[in-house]
């Protein structure tokens, strides 16, 4: 196992950027125990302080595990711990709140646009499945079940990306904002106007997707994100 001295201006970067290396080519493999801190600023010739920030940095993006009283492990990477950190910011304040309707538009215009080239014929009868129990749901005033067909839709977008990062990271982003909206959302859908303007809108958004029409599929996600949000400021 090689460690080379460090030489740059932002030393736990650099530490970071070593040790992410020996795991990258297996000299580190998940299950191993790092050396302590102090060897790890003898051999890399750091501080000890630069090698503490920089196994803080590794634990919250989930790449090393702190175990108190046995040492620093590796940890096995997927792609739940490289969400983790992003759940853990994520909180029920109106501030974030703000923050997630944008992240909202990001990643769902760009779902529904690769949705839209992706989708096999499954997914988008799964779609189809969806919006028309949306449809029928609001026809009966059965706001509830409503809402979960309208979930499973956008989970279905999500899917259709094929994707695996992006879909973990609209779960991720999605059932934060829907836990903390639940009550503003359920009351969309008892309003007079707002229950067949969505089912439209999900219309138009299945529509482009089954017909293949990227920008479309785009234009029509974005057109009711930005209706919903607009109409949940005003409830939450």
């Amino acid at each position: 196992m090689k460690f080379k001295p460090v030489k740059t201006k932002r030393l736990y970067e650099e530490v970071m950027e070593q040790i992410k290396e020996l795991i990258a080519g297996g000299e580190l493999k998940p299950g191993d125990r790092l050396m302590s801190e102090r060897d790890l600023a003898d051999r890399l010739e750091v501080s000890r302080p630069s090698v503490r920030e920089a196994i803080r940095s590794l634990e919250m993006i989930g790449i090393i595990e702190i175990r108190r009283g046995d040492g620093t492990f590796i940890r096995n990477s997927n792609a739940d711990d490289i969400i983790r950190p992003l759940a853990m910011f994520l909180t029920v304040e109106k501030s974030s709140l703000l923050d997630m309707f944008e992240i909202r538009r990001l990643f769902e215009t760009a779902s529904a646009r690769m949705a839209a080239e992706r989708a096999t014929p499954e997914e988008i009868l799964r779609l189809q499945a969806a919006w028309e129990g949306m449809k029928e749901r609001i026809n009966v005033q059965d706001s509830e079940r409503g809402e979960e067909y309208d979930i499973q839709f956008h989970y279905a977008v999500a899917e259709a990306t094929h994707n695996a990062l992006l879909i973990k990271l609209f779960r991720t982003i999605s059932e934060e904002f829907s836990r903390s909206v639940s009550v503003a959302r359920r009351r969309l859908y008892v309003d007079a106007m707002n229950p067949q303007k969505i089912v439209e809108q999900h219309r138009r958004i299945y529509r482009a997707i089954k017909g293949r029409d990227p920008e479309a599929a785009a234009h029509a996600m974005l057109q009711h994100l930005s209706y919903a949000e607009r109409e949940l400021r005003k409830r939450i």
